[in-house]
């Protein structure tokens, strides 16, 4: 697979184009301007080259766009942002109902766990979810003592919101956040060459604008002239106060 690479942006290059052809219609539209230009070195071989450039670019259309994204891209991102904004606020107001009603189950859930941001925000909520299941179901040896404390402890914070329905949805996002995604199709082989080919074709074009557009900035100095160009805007007026 072959890439070409160009001095200047796709931007710079896209943008070229319409300059050039606004370049050369000021210089074929008037006299003066053609005089001043000649005395610059332009002949009408290099205003011919020019327009041969840019027959050469509006006769290739650009390439289809390359894929940027995909769908399950998208949906981790939204899923890692949900999950993002949950957080904190959860973390704060469950953390508060279990250290006033059940300490010991709120110690062990919040233990060196806080609210964060992107990828850690998506590990704090999948540990903080894996401990309210290991309070449901009894299944944390160390906390053999407090079974029927701990239990009681995920039913209060159900009644707050926190109920199965709301740990299985958070499930599912922490999932969505933390699988694999696909890749981007590859581009074919015809399209990388007509981009390649369309790049050039471009730089070309930019070349030949840089160099003409430097000798008009340095041969017509009337800023009228310059504008009809492309080389200069005109000012805008001053608001009276």
């Amino acid at each position: 697979m072959t890439e070409t690479s160009s001095k200047y942006s796709k931007q710079v290059l896209e943008e070229v184009v319409p300059r050039a052809a606004k370049l050369l219609n000021a210089i074929g539209a008037e006299p003066v301007i053609r005089t001043l230009m000649q005395q610059g070195g332009m002949t009408d071989e290099h205003i011919l080259e020019g327009g041969q450039l840019l027959l050469a670019c509006l006769g290739q259309l650009p390439s289809p766009a390359a894929q940027k994204d995909t769908e399950e891209a998208s949906q981790q991102r939204a899923a890692t942002a949900e999950i993002d904004q949950w957080d904190e606020p959860n973390f704060t107001r469950f953390g508060a109902t279990l250290r006033r009603h059940f300490p010991s189950a709120g110690a062990y859930v919040f233990h060196n766990l806080t609210a964060s941001t992107g990828a850690e925000a998506v590990v704090g909520v999948a540990t903080f979810l894996t401990r309210i299941d290991a309070l449901d179901k009894g299944s944390d040896p160390a906390r053999a003592d407090t079974k029927k404390d701990d239990k009681k402890a995920v039913e209060l914070l159900a009644t707050r919101g926190l109920d199965k329905k709301e740990r299985s949805r958070l499930a599912d996002l922490v999932e969505v956040a933390l699988r694999p995604t696909t890749t981007l199709a590859p581009l074919d082989e015809s399209v990388l060459a007509r981009q390649a080919k369309r790049e050039a074709a471009l730089t070309a074009l930019k070349d030949w604008y840089e160099e003409w557009a430097a000798t008009a900035r340095t041969f017509v100095k009337k800023r009228g002239y310059l504008i009809r160009m492309g080389l200069a805007s005109r000012k805008s007026a001053k608001k009276e106060l």
